[in-house]
């Protein structure tokens, strides 16, 4: 029995046209002499149009140094060797995504924002098609693999990465696209929930218990993504969030459904947005840059958003829509916006720090 593998690229997808054998992937050529000289051991038929083998020591072998580059976060390795996995194993779910993902990662390194969309976009696509890949009869092991890619993405998404920044003639930053990436890394997040959800789909009804692992990591990702910000419409995946809880306590009763929806967490100025009347206007556009530039700098100024953050919520639920609350605070915080802005803190559109 042999084994023809292509000595330039190293698949081994190679079929017999016109007296040759062409690499797929690579387009090599070779002759049938040089093609039985290439054979080692294995199992391959040459006798027909199409090369016939078993891949599986080859993919394991790329495997093995596909998790030793990713151990090593040598990211460009990463991306290499699972490349060689798909290629030979295109229905391989880990290959699937962490091809893509190697790519994600370098460019968290880099400021150019549309070469991170570009490789955000082919990781998100990867993710589409985990669950048309996902085979319930190798459950066990194919588990292991989406809980390693739900860490991986949660892991990336609070992990640290380069943006670009603006700062004013006083040192003070003024501008940043961390939103940007941040919206980035919560597609990727829906994105691996609607897989999940077409996962437990595939589990029939009297094989519905093994769904739920699949919507409670659906859940914890959705959670995620509510409190990282940046959801255009928080109403609807807080929907989605009390959906995934109904599911699982239709088929755990003991999972206890929340009274109340999950809100998004806010970093906004309560009681500015509330006197001010717009989250985004000049006035609170000062405020937050205040907040995040320099009380975010010092731990008295945190303490003082955390208080801050625990109180103004209340109160502006409370008395928020009087008209003596608002005459109360608008004084005071008008001559705070006059002395910040005389200060260098510009009122222009801001967007929040991630923190």
């Amino acid at each position: 029995m042999r084994k023809l593998t292509c000595e330039m690229c190293g698949s081994i997808d190679l079929i017999k046209h016109d007296g040759v054998f062409i690499c797929q992937y690579c387009g090599c050529k070779y002759s049938i002499e040089e093609a039985k000289r290439m054979m080692i051991e294995g199992s391959i038929d040459v006798s027909g149009s199409t090369v016939k083998i078993d891949n599986t020591a080859f993919v394991e072998k790329y495997l093995l140094n596909a998790r030793r580059a990713k151990q090593k976060e040598d990211w460009e390795e990463t991306e290499k060797y699972y490349n060689m996995v798909e290629q030979n194993d295109p229905t391989n779910i880990e290959a699937i995504f962490y091809s893509a993902y190697g790519k994600a990662k370098q460019s968290l390194v880099k400021s150019d924002i549309f070469e991170r969309q570009a490789a955000f976009q082919v990781l998100q696509n990867s993710i589409s098609i985990i669950d048309d890949n996902f085979d319930i009869t190798k459950e066990q092991e194919q588990k292991v693999i989406i809980q390693q890619i739900s860490n991986d993405l949660i892991s990336m998404a609070t992990s640290n990465y380069v943006y670009n920044l603006k700062k004013n003639g006083y040192g003070i930053e003024i501008w940043n696209d961390k939103s940007q990436t941040v919206t980035l890394f919560n597609n990727l997040g829906f994105e691996f929930c609607t897989t999940l959800e077409n996962i437990a789909y595939k589990y029939p009804e009297d094989l519905k218990q093994h769904r739920l692992f699949f919507y409670h990591l659906s859940l914890k990702h959705a959670s995620f993504i509510l409190q990282n910000g940046k959801v255009p419409s928080p109403g609807i995946l807080s929907n989605r969030i009390m959906g995934y809880h109904r599911l699982i306590n239709e088929i755990d009763p003991s999972h206890q459904i929340p009274i109340n929806a999950p809100e998004a967490q806010s970093g906004g100025c309560y009681i500015a947005t509330a006197v001010y009347g717009s989250y985004d206007c000049p006035q609170v556009w000062t405020l937050r840059r205040f907040r995040d530039n320099k009380l975010a700098e010092t731990w008295y100024g945190r303490l003082l958003i955390y208080t801050y953050y625990t109180v103004s919520p209340a109160l502006v639920k409370w008395f928020g829509q009087t008209d003596w609350f608002k005459r109360i605070w608008k004084g005071n915080l008008d001559r705070m916006v006059a002395n910040l802005n005389a200060d260098g803190v510009e009122d222009t559109p801001y967007e929040d720090k991630v923190r």
